[in-house]
């Protein structure tokens, strides 16, 4: 039987309430951690849930129509590997809330995952039960970060309102861009850890620029 075949014979009303069980969908490459993933919200939660090892995976499998839930995991991933699943989540964020889960309460991530379209954000340094709490918030329709990201953004090094109105007006590619910017990477660094061309990253540096009214990479780096 298929993954998907699995999933339809998990999609069935309820005799008693007349309601469709909910399906959360993980996506986890690293086996050990996915099927870890999969036991404790299965478990804590009392709905089926389904593992795939990729977004891209999870696309083709279900041709995007099942998962009430998609939890995106970011667990010790790199920084290329961040990107890489970032850019792939607004085309399923359109039809899914996404929940992604860290590693930490990083609020750099947490703002580009937000923006990208997730609908939560869960460090696992968070408590378990709070974090299922927030799953079962986010499957009701809600939308979570942790509170530190809203209550301290100076000093845990989120943008102040005024330049998140600017970082607002970029893609997903540029905020990546102009997190490199921000680190001193060059543009070949960035080609490279991003897997662009190297006219690609000229673009979006310049695109950036633009839309931050920016006079150079340093002006882009201060105003972010």
């Amino acid at each position: 039987m298929t993954i998907t075949g699995a999933n339809k014979e998990h999609r069935v009303y309820r005799a008693d309430c007349g309601k469709v069980d909910p399906i959360v969908a993980v996506v986890e490459s690293r086996p050990f951690l996915r099927e870890c993933i999969h036991r404790s919200v299965q478990s804590a939660l009392s709905i089926s849930v389904q593992t795939y090892s990729t977004l891209s995976e999870l696309g083709a499998q279900t041709n995007g129509e099942l998962a009430d839930l998609v939890v995106l995991s970011l667990l010790e991933a790199s920084s290329e590997a961040c990107a890489s699943a970032l850019k792939d989540l607004p085309e399923f964020a359109s039809g899914h809330p996404v929940i992604a889960l860290a590693s930490t309460n990083d609020p750099g991530l947490a703002f580009a995952a937000i923006r990208c379209g997730a609908k939560g954000f869960i460090p696992v340094t968070m408590g378990f039960e709070i974090a299922i709490e927030v799953m079962r918030f986010i499957l009701a329709g809600g939308t979570y970060v942790p509170p530190d990201c809203l209550l301290a953004p100076d000093q845990l090094g989120l943008p102040a309102p005024t330049t998140l109105s600017r970082l607002n007006m970029l893609t997903g590619r540029e905020l990546s861009v102009v997190q490199a910017i921000q680190q001193g990477k060059s543009n070949k660094i960035i080609a490279h850890e991003l897997n662009m061309c190297l006219s690609t990253v000229k673009v979006h540096v310049r695109n950036v620029m633009r839309k931050m009214n920016a006079k150079n990479r340093t002006d882009v780096a201060m105003k972010a």
